[in-house]
């Protein structure tokens, strides 16, 4: 997880968004007709009401349809287990292609609120649970029906803290801001505190324990408010996007 690369991205998101909800594990209070429904259904039932999936969805109908087709194909042709679904993958080009471009193009203040609530969930989640900290780091948490109920509420508040910078974006167009370069990151998080060998441990970040993992996330997810007020969103737009 180098801070080139590092995948503090969306396909968190989305891959949640699909893996739980399609099994019925991430449930916001929605309410079903009483006619049965199918579990390709209900989860695009569930798509359609969370948080940021929904409204990209709506945004853009093709992808939608992807990921239909992903989760039929899933159904009929499950995948070995360990491997990413299909769906997983579909969901991951929304965020690619059309969520990702909205929050570099998001203004700071949305930005920033975004990294404030990564900030509060993995705060949570290294008390609840150190390796859902940790999975949250590596942008895969596996069950998030299994998290605490404040754990839960936290999660669906980062989802939409995310909706709102995605919402910006779209409003600007799409046009991007200012957004710091990998170097100017690595100096940036130098200056909140962060050591050579946090560094060092970030760029073997996938053979960290969980609670060292969960504490170097924690150390970026936290860093804009120590920044100079000029470089907060355009760090945080580095770390949303990449």
């Amino acid at each position: 997880m180098a801070i080139a690369g590092h995948k503090r991205n969306v396909v968190l998101v989305a891959a949640i968004a699909v893996l739980l909800l399609a099994s019925g594990g991430l449930a916001y209070g929605i309410k079903l007709e009483s006619v049965p429904l199918s579990p390709i259904e209900r989860a695009m039932i569930d798509l359609r009401a969370t948080p940021l999936i929904g409204m990209a969805l709506k945004d853009n109908a093709s992808a939608e349809k992807d990921i239909r087709e992903a989760l039929e194909e899933d159904l009929r042709n499950p995948v070995a287990p360990g491997v990413p679904s299909r769906a997983f993958y579909a969901v991951g080009a929304l965020s690619r292609d059309h969520i990702r471009p909205m929050l570099g193009a998001a203004d700071d203040a949305s930005v920033i609120a975004v990294m404030a609530a990564r900030f509060a969930l993995a705060t949570r989640l290294r008390a609840d649970d150190p390796q859902s900290c940790r999975e949250f780091a590596m942008n895969s948490i596996q069950r998030v029906d299994r998290l605490t109920p404040e754990a839960q509420q936290l999660f669906k508040d980062f989802l939409t803290k995310m909706e709102t910078a995605y919402r910006n974006g779209r409003a600007a167009n799409g046009k991007p801001q200012p957004m710091s370069a990998p170097a100017e990151v690595v100096q940036l998080l130098a200056q909140t505190g962060f050591t050579q060998d946090d560094l060092n441990a970030l760029n073997r970040f996938a053979a960290l324990p969980a609670l060292r993992a969960c504490d170097i996330d924690l150390k970026i997810d936290g860093a804009p408010p120590k920044l100079a007020a000029d470089k907060q969103g355009p760090f945080s737009r580095f770390v949303l996007t990449h």
